[in-house]
């Protein structure tokens, strides 16, 4: 078996959640404390960054297509990621994505199997990802191993700020038409508790107008505290933990 570097590691990183910041990627591989020899070896790559408020190091990203073709060398079954711009409004969502997804793999709760990001899920040929050619792609899908070796289907959403109600519709709609959507297995991640609440009405109204079967079937929603309160690495003992958030994965089944 072919060995791979630990710098190609880190690579397929930065491509696949787009952008980075030093400690994002030291988390998800290695350990905080390695944060020095993360950002050495992403200069060393030729890694682009850019400064940003609040984050040591700044944010890095790759905006060299060569790059991507020296992670393919390593993944030949990944997708042909494409250099993408940087908007600057996106970075702190792309950041909490980094977050999230470490947090979840790293969990002793569940065993993630495979983790799409948004990234990765754009980059898929046309007839992999034909289910989403006319609908909003999530943020990311994920499987999760059962017990008995099987796999579940996840779909993640990040909400960090509100979108308009009719958006909100035709997204719980779409997702209500897909037939691997089902079972709670849809998670909105929520940034503030007024837009879990309010994704949680605009559900109970669609499925009152019979837009949706019901409400429950397919979405769950959880405050980012929530989330991270169940599934940080520093948890809260057992009784202060946020019961929807407990039961989030346990609770889906595909």
């Amino acid at each position: 078996m072919r060995v791979i570097p630990q710098k190609i590691h880190i690579l397929r990183f930065i491509g696949e959640q787009g952008i980075v910041s030093v400690f994002d990627v030291a988390r998800h591989l290695f350990q905080s404390e390695k944060s020095d020899v993360v950002r050495i070896t992403m200069h060393q790559l030729g890694v682009a960054h850019r400064r940003y408020p609040g984050i040591r190091f700044g944010v890095w990203y790759i905006d060299k297509p060569q790059l991507y073709d020296t992670l393919r060398d390593y993944f030949p079954d990944l997708p042909r990621f494409s250099v993408r711009p940087v908007f600057h409004d996106q970075i702190p969502h792309y950041l909490e994505l980094n977050h999230i997804r470490t947090t979840f793999e790293q969990s002793s709760k569940f065993i993630i199997e495979q983790w799409w990001s948004e990234q990765y899920i754009r980059s898929l040929e046309p007839e992999e990802r034909f289910s989403f050619a006319n609908t909003k792609i999530p943020d990311a899908i994920f499987w999760r191993k059962r017990h008995d070796g099987s796999l579940q289907k996840y779909f993640l959403e990040y909400e960090r700020s509100s979108k308009d109600r009719e958006r909100y519709e035709a997204i719980l709609c779409s997702y209500s038409k897909r037939q691997d959507a089902r079972s709670r297995n849809v998670i909105y991640i929520c940034q503030t508790p007024y837009i879990r609440e309010r994704l949680a009405t605009i559900e109970s109204k669609l499925a009152r107008g019979g837009k949706l079967e019901r409400a429950g079937i397919c979405f769950q929603f959880i405050t980012l505290e929530g989330f991270y309160n169940s599934y940080g690495l520093n948890q809260l003992k057992e009784g202060e933990r946020n019961e929807n958030a407990r039961t989030m994965v346990e609770t889906a089944a595909v």
